[in-house]
């Protein structure tokens, strides 16, 4: 369904305006960092947007299938896109501005630690069109991963040396664990379960497929090969752990190159993996969301602006081949903005049909990329008034 501004606004002041406009914001993400971004004035509520005066396109993306979140072992309440859906939105956005001849800024609130960490992937290099096109430009948050233990960089292993990664497990939670290295090394793994189970040195071969049964902690876990990922041409090895028991798990990789090699391993986000699974020996660096780490986006990170300290949570650079993100670091601690509609949830009461909009506190990636998204829309204006006045 699409909605005109006057069916929005037609809603906004009927007393069942779902009977009008029938999509809802139920977690508020978007309904917040719109308001960040391009909320109008509010004198008595003392909060503005960003660019308070900017045109909101907005879209609400569908949740991903059942099927997409069983096959990554996400198991969540918490919402889950797939990546064609964010193309097909992204897409929609800028068929809109260009018919409006508007300019567009795009604001970006989702991320994952799947992927690369270079480009971004394809939604990467969808994003990285968009932005660099005359009158767009792609704000993108880098997330909250810096302070989870869900990133693993190894030392330089010689030819022929392994090493064991120690991954603890605190719930049955299933997860999948992605390994990246630098073209042209090739590394194989294999895997030893907390009750001492092994599952063998797994070949290291384009396409390969192994499913691995330990017994004894009812667990499976799928590993699968690729020599030449799409988005960098490098080596790329998924694990699925289905039901992992609790315990140490390791995952011993072994260098079958013929000179130096070394890489990287990521765990799911924090929104998708308990806090209780986590890399013993984890590194803080290189936890940008994709797409954030692709060159050619506005990438954001962000600090407590009230005593102007780091935020231990906020991702950090660089991308996983050296390139410097994120651009900058933007306010993300504590940021006011607004909250859902009543009766987005349940029906309202007669007392609750006469509250205003409400408003609150909220911290994070998404916080500091709404507050760039809208200083890039007054930079925009401004850029274009200065066009029009020259011509």
């Amino acid at each position: 369904m699409e909605y005109t501004n006057e069916e929005i606004n037609e809603a906004l002041a009927s007393e069942n305006p779902w009977k009008i406009v029938q999509s809802r914001d139920f977690n508020g993400h978007g309904t917040f960092i719109a308001g960040v971004a391009c909320g109008t004035l509010i004198e008595e509520k003392n909060f503005s947007g960003v660019a308070p005066l900017t045109t909101i396109c907005a879209v609400k993306c569908k949740e991903a299938k059942q099927g997409l979140k069983s096959f990554y072992h996400i198991d969540t309440d918490e919402p889950v896109y797939a990546e064609t859906d964010i193309l097909i939105a992204t897409e929609y956005l800028r068929k809109k501005a260009a018919e409006a001849n508007m300019p567009l800024i795009l604001c970006f609130g989702m991320g994952t630690s799947f992927g690369g960490h270079i480009t971004g992937g394809i939604l990467g290099e969808a994003l990285r069109t968009i932005g660099d096109t005359k009158g767009a430009a792609v704000v993108t948050a880098c997330g909250n991963e810096g302070n989870t233990s869900r990133h693993y960089r190894s030392d330089i292993l010689a030819s022929g040396e392994d090493v064991e990664v120690e991954i603890r497990s605190g719930s049955r939670h299933g997860f999948t664990l992605e390994l990246y290295s630098d073209s042209p090394q090739i590394l194989s793994v294999s895997i030893i379960s907390p009750s001492g189970g092994y599952s063998g040195k797994t070949i290291a071969r384009h396409g390969e497929k192994r499913r691995v049964d330990f017994i004894l902690e009812d667990t499976v876990v799928n590993i699968e090969y690729s020599l030449l990922s799409y988005e960098s041409g490098d080596e790329f090895i998924q694990m699925r752990f289905e039901t992992p028991s609790e315990g140490i798990w390791k995952i011993r990789v072994f260098n079958e190159t013929r000179g130096n090699a070394y890489f990287d391993m990521w765990l799911p986000i924090r929104n998708f993996l308990p806090p209780t699974t986590y890399f013993l020996e984890a590194d803080p660096n290189i936890t940008l969301c994709c797409p954030s780490n692709n060159a050619n986006l506005i990438s954001v990170s962000y600090y407590d602006s009230l005593n102007r300290s780091i935020a231990v949570d906020s991702s950090r650079g660089f991308a996983r081949n050296g390139n410097i993100k994120p651009d900058f670091a933007a306010p993300g601690i504590n940021i006011y903005g607004p909250l859902p509609r009543l009766g987005n949830l349940y029906p309202l009461n007669d007392e609750e049909k006469n509250l205003t909009a409400r408003y609150d506190f909220r911290s994070g990636s998404s916080m500091a990329a709404a507050i760039t998204a809208g200083a890039a829309a007054l930079l925009m204006e401004w850029g274009y008034g200065v066009i029009i006045r020259l011509h």
